[in-house]
Order: C-alpha cells, then structure tokens, then sequence
C-alpha cells in the first residue's frame, strides 16, 4: 500500500511539472498566436504540432486530477 502512495504522489508530481510546461506554452501561444507556436516549436526542434502539444497537455491535466483523486480516497483525507 505504502508503494502504491508513493508511486501516486511521483506520477501527481511528473504531471503537474508537465501541466506547467504545457500551461507556459498556452501562454506563449495566446501571445504569438496558433502560427508562431508552430514556428517556436520548429525552432526547438521539437517535432509535434500545435494540436498534439494541445493534447498532451490535456492529458496530463486529467492523469494530474485522476492521481490525486486516488490518492486522497487512499489516504482517507
């Protein structure tokens, strides 16, 4: 059981760091628009498009609210 509380806290931890990254991005995106998103990732040599970082983005949230949801109905708080 301990383990598994562990194992949740680093994966709510992973998700949130990436939930920030993503968040910066949305950010940058509303200053520069759809198009110069596109070309900030090209210049990072970063190969997926505005629509596939939109969604991982997403996804991270969810696995981000999932996790702590768990993790709270395993603690009992």
């Amino acid at each position: 059981m301990k383990f598994l509380k562990i194992f949740l806290i680093v994966i709510n931890i992973v998700s949130f760091v990436c939930v920030l990254i993503f968040g910066a991005f949305g950010i940058i995106e509303q200053l520069l628009g759809p198009a110069g998103a596109e070309k900030l990732l090209n210049k990072l040599n970063i190969s997926c498009s505005y629509h596939q970082v939109w969604v991982v983005g997403f996804i991270c949230l969810a696995i981000m609210i999932i996790s702590y949801i768990v993790r709270k109905k395993l603690t009992g708080e």
